[in-house]
């Protein structure tokens, strides 16, 4: 799980609320910027925001070799495909294709939460580790999962976000009661307003309201966390990775998160070795420099 070539290149990590890119160097970030992904204007457009992120960078950065580019859902990273990513709508989006027409660098693609793991496993909380869980929690909830010193690449692999956690909500990938529906920065927002007359625009927000014992924010993050408990219990009871690596913007709760996770681990996992829980050594720039790392794999195709 070593890469030869550090050669400078782009990293995008194309998620629900932003787009994060950078310039790379190995897991060393040379710059970076943000962008808005926009998608309440619909998924064309935070196609157009993407390829937006992807020129800028290449304009302003002409050291770059190569870029990688991930996204949430369900890729085909070998053709370069957004199959299906339900929080921003994207079907069968043709990213490869796109971007070496419109930059005319190496390309690579992939899948945002399983760069995510990557980049923590080479570079990040995973070293180590032979069996673990990067589990990302922003405006989706999906994980990578490497056994023994292997990742596993199935596109359908991790996406424990759409495990029934029996919420009682819809959720957009046309199922309900999926942990996403509760559990994500979003949701965690939309299920507070719904018991509330004061609305809040951000799961920060609701974290520090529950900080305070108002009783609906409490509700609100209680019925998240115990949600993403007992998913993760059920992955540790057939997976048992020795490591979960926390990362996405949800996971910056720290403590407020970890914490009640462990108690319910000392609850529950009565036959199994409770795995140790950390952050992401990398915070939710981990798929950034993941996309980098796919940028780099791409130049060395490229090269041979």
């Amino acid at each position: 799980m070593t890469i030869i070539d550090d050669a400078p290149v782009i990293g995008i990590d194309a998620g629900g609320t932003e787009i994060k890119a950078g310039l790379l160097s190995g897991a060393k970030i040379l710059e970076k910027r943000r962008y808005f992904t926009e998608r309440e204007n619909g998924p064309e457009h935070a196609v157009a925001q993407v390829l937006l992120a992807a020129k800028e960078m290449r304009d302003d950065y002409p050291e770059a070799k190569a870029i990688g580019l991930v996204v949430p859902g369900i890729v085909d990273s070998v053709l370069g495909i957004a199959e299906f990513s339900e929080n921003i709508g994207w079907r069968n989006v043709k990213f490869k294709e796109i971007l070496e027409s419109a930059i005319e660098l190496p390309v690579g693609f992939g899948h945002d939460v399983r760069a995510g793991g990557r980049a923590e496993a080479i570079y990040g909380s995973g070293i180590g580790y032979k069996d673990s869980f990067y589990f990302s929690i922003g405006t989706g909830i999906s994980g990578a999962i490497v056994i023994d010193g292997v990742f596993n690449e199935n596109p359908y692999s991790g996406e424990i976000g759409h495990l029934d956690v029996n919420s009682g909500i819809s959720c957009p990938c046309g199922s309900s009661g999926c942990l996403e529906t509760i559990a994500t920065a979003p949701s965690i927002v939309r299920n507070y307003n719904k018991n509330s007359p004061n609305k809040l625009s951000n799961a920060r927000q609701v974290l520090d309201l529950a900080k305070t014992g108002d009783p609906i924010a409490v509700e609100a993050w209680s019925s998240a966390v115990d949600a993403i408990a007992i998913s993760l219990t059920a992955y540790v009871t057939i997976l048992a990775p020795e490591v979960i690596i926390f990362g996405g913007g949800v996971s910056k709760a720290g403590d407020f998160l970890l914490n009640p996770i462990r108690e319910h681990f000392d609850k529950k996992l009565t036959m199994h070795k409770a795995p140790t829980l950390v952050m992401a050594k990398f915070g939710d720039e981990a798929g950034m420099i993941g996309a980098g790392l796919l940028g780099s794999d791409a130049l060395k195709n490229f090269k041979s």
